[in-house]
């Protein structure tokens, strides 16, 4: 059975080593549509094992339009593509060749048409073809931050129509719980963009001054028509905050304590650690200290540690759970309850007892069978011997 699992095992794992050796580089080209253009682009391929070979094929909508310069290379090496474009492609948008690279033995051109390998890779070239008209096609991201910091975002504006346009861009920030309500505008003066031309827009936001929160950004581009891109962007303060705990604990034994914590900071925040005192009437009747953490921003952990409450009564207790970080610290008032252990249910024994007395009358009922079969065989076999004589 163990070998079985081995062979499980391997057979997935082996497929995941292969798949990582072989590669080629660069691993796309974009390029814009031109009738009848004729390019030539240079790739590197390269396989982890020298004495195994590459085989290289093309795939897509355009491989009758591109020729390569090598099938097959041995080990690693460059080849190059000639592709040569139609005077005319009749679908806009993107219409791409694949260049397959995979382990091959040294097969000729024929025998590798169709072939997989045992591990493959594509490296696509994308031809845009221009959509009649006017068309773009934009992305617009904006940065966190933290408390008296600004922000930076980036708009690009991909002219990907026939003709020429002039954009108007506008930038809004808004709070996100107060939807209408502008904080922050940025304009930009119109911009003339080519066909097939792209506009890539890297600037800073004065957002220093805004408290934190979460907020989100729009940008509005007019280039005849209007398209609305939004993002969403928090500006962090320097806080870790407690967003959950265990309040329900056993009474006469040792209890984890589980706290969840938010790092509220655009930062990564590292030794974060919480010591928690429970009290009764004031009096201090438990008190212990969790394990040290860290957070990568925004991130929400959790911190766990153990008290015992052996001697504790059943009712309700507060704990005052206190976190440390960096030299700083805050701590959050909770009220916890320990319970009575669950009673042990009568009922439950009764079924148990009752379960062995019935699996024991049945044992000792399948060990009698046995024994009769066993006895009634030896009869059997003496009889039989009489009989003969």
């Amino acid at each position: 059975m163990k070998g079985k699992y081995i062979l499980f095992f391997l057979l997935i794992l082996i497929p995941l080593v292969d798949a990582g050796s072989v590669g080629i580089s660069p691993a796309y080209f974009n390029e814009h549509f031109e009738p009848g253009l004729k390019k030539t682009f240079i790739f590197t391929t390269f396989n982890s094992n020298p004495e195994e070979g590459i085989g290289i094929i093309l795939e897509g909508e355009l491989k009758e339009y591109a020729v390569l310069s090598e099938n097959y290379i041995q080990g690693s090496g460059q080849f190059e593509l000639t592709l040569t474009l139609p005077e005319k492609i009749e679908k806009p948008g993107t219409s791409t060749l694949f260049i397959k690279v995979f382990e091959s033995k040294n097969l000729s051109k024929e025998e590798m048409v169709g072939i997989g390998g045992v591990a493959a890779i594509k490296a696509p070239i994308n031809i845009l073809v221009p959509f009649p008209g006017k068309y773009i096609e934009s992305t617009f991201t904006i940065n966190n931050v933290n408390e008296g910091e600004d922000t930076s975002y980036e708009l690009e504006i991909k002219n990907l129509g026939t003709e020429n346009i002039t954009i108007q861009t506008l930038i809004e920030v808004f709070k996100n719980n107060e939807p209408g309500k502008i904080i922050l505008t940025e304009n930009f003066e119109e911009t003339p963009l080519q066909s097939t031309h792209i506009l890539n827009i890297v600037n800073s936001l004065n957002t220093s001054q805004l408290e934190p929160g979460n907020y989100y950004a729009t940008a509005t581009i007019d280039y005849g028509k209007k398209v609305i891109l939004n993002d969403t962007f928090r500006i962090g303060k320097f806080l870790v905050d407690i967003v959950d705990y265990n309040y329900q604990f056993e009474r006469g034994r040792i209890n984890q304590f589980d706290i969840e914590i938010e790092n509220k900071w655009n930062t990564q925040i590292n030794q974060i650690f919480a010591t928690v005192t429970i009290t009764d009437e004031g009096k201090v009747v438990a008190d212990f200290k969790t394990v040290s953490v860290g957070t990568s921003a925004w991130e929400r952990k959790n911190i766990t540690g153990f008290f015992d409450a052996t001697g504790l009564e059943s009712k309700r207790h507060l704990a005052n759970i206190k976190l440390f970080y960096e030299n700083t610290s805050s701590n959050k008032l909770v009220a916890i309850y320990i319970r009575d252990p669950p009673a042990k249910n009568i009922y439950d024994s009764y079924i148990i007892i009752g379960a062995s007395v019935v699996a024991a009358i049945m044992l000792a009922g399948l060990i009698f069978l046995i024994i009769k079969i066993i006895k009634l065989k030896r009869l059997v076999r003496k009889n039989g011997k009489k009989t003969s004589k």
